[in-house]
């Protein structure tokens, strides 16, 4: 397989990964006297303004250009920053949500953005190496900032952490602004001819492409393929939110102190890089039997986590699972696409990518508001009932597309 070479968008995802302050963001805000309720209220407000503010920013995305987009989105994550620290000097709760709300734009404006300039520029076939290959420097970068933490945090305290991840996040200005330009998308060289879209025969139907062009961006979410891939889509962020929130509780069921989450976490980071290594493997033709394969065996290893109670199964599980959704999680995004090419809709793939996200946003914001409620329920509840959905939404969607 040909290597991928390191360019732009690898260094600006590995700047972004170096958030410093990632292992005390709840002290950061405990810290500055915000409550753990309040703490998920903010973190409701961010998914909410993702929400809210998901499609007209996709809508502007696809109208101003993937590329503008990320410059954009950069900035405003820039500010982000610059406005948690201010809002960390001053104790100032108003400060905490006014962060919030400007990183929830930064993430609306990067939302489906990357992914279809990626698209823009690999297609299908390298599609989902290439962010496996992204995802990794972003990984990396954040295994670096998790072992610089120790230094940064015992010479310069939170503000020292804080500082260094405003100058990463600032030089990813300039950096997304030398990323190359995206191509025209066939569909709007086209338009701008006066005549039909040209459409690869290898990702599309005439009828879907011409039914797609007749009826506009809304129709492609009447395909129940595409319904069934946005619920499946939101299933892996159901199950990447336990991961984040409950894995520390359970290694402390397991008698295990909590300190040893940071290895963990630098540990199955480290695994999930080879997400990139098994997709470059895999044929294109074979991507939707190698997801499938991945979900029931990802659906059975959350389940079995929920009945796990050995310390070496817990930690064995623990480092493999974000692997596991991983690799099917990123082909996901490569039949996303593969849909909206059988549409014609090439020129409104970030509004359709952003509209599919909403989904899985809207998850999100329950599952913050529930916090409380679903530990009430069980944590090992939570992780069968997410290994079933996996399953369930896997193979309908495997048996829609062969159908």
């Amino acid at each position: 397989m040909k290597k991928m070479n390191m360019d732009r968008l690898d260094i600006l995802s590995f700047l972004n990964g170096l958030v410093f302050y990632a292992p005390v963001a709840l002290l950061v805000r405990t810290d500055a006297g915000v409550t753990t309720a309040q703490f998920f209220v903010l973190q409701a407000i961010l998914s909410l303004t993702v929400f809210i503010f998901e499609i007209p920013t996709g809508v502007i995305t696809d109208r101003f250009g993937y590329k503008n987009a990320m410059i954009l989105s950069q900035v405003t994550l820039f500010l982000s920053k610059v406005l948690l620290y201010a809002a960390y000097i001053r104790g100032n709760y108003v400060f905490f949500v006014m962060e919030a709300v400007v990183e929830g734009f930064a993430a609306c404006f990067l939302s489906g953005t990357q992914e279809a300039y990626i698209y823009s520029v690999y297609q299908d076939n390298r599609y989902a190496v290439k962010m496996a290959h992204v995802a990794n420097f972003g990984t990396a970068g954040f295994i670096v900032s998790t072992l610089l933490y120790v230094v940064f945090y015992y010479f310069g305290g939170i503000r020292a952490l804080m500082i260094a991840t405003i100058i990463t996040c600032g030089l990813g200005i300039p950096c997304v602004t030398g990323v190359e330009r995206e191509p025209k998308t066939k569909h709007s060289e086209a338009g701008a001819k006066g005549s039909r879209p040209v459409r690869d025969s290898r990702t599309s139907t005439a009828g879907a492409a011409e039914k797609g062009s007749r009826a506009g961006v809304m129709v492609i979410f009447t395909d129940v393929r595409m319904i069934l891939m946005i619920f499946l889509a939101a299933g892996f962020s159901l199950g990447f939110l336990l991961i984040n929130f409950f894995y520390v509780d359970k290694l402390m069921a397991c008698g295990l102190r909590e300190e040893l989450m940071s290895l963990i976490i630098i540990a199955y980071s480290a695994v999930q890089m080879l997400a990139e290594k098994i997709l470059d493997r895999i044929e294109s033709a074979h991507y939707r039997a190698t997801m499938l394969v991945f979900i029931i065996f990802s659906g059975i290893v959350m389940m079995m986590f929920a009945f796990a109670h050995t310390t070496v199964v817990v930690v064995a599980i623990m480092v493999m699972l974000p692997l596991l959704l991983s690799v099917p999680a990123f082909i996901l995004d490569s039949m996303e696409n593969e849909c909206i090419d059988q549409y014609g809709q090439e020129d409104k793939r970030a509004s359709i990518l952003s509209v599919a996200n909403m989904v899985g946003n809207f998850l999100e914001i329950i599952f913050l508001f529930a916090s409380a409620y679903i530990v009430r329920i069980g944590i090992s509840s939570c992780f069968i009932g997410a290994g079933i959905l996996l399953i369930v939404s896997g193979v309908c969607v495997f048996v829609r597309k062969r159908a």
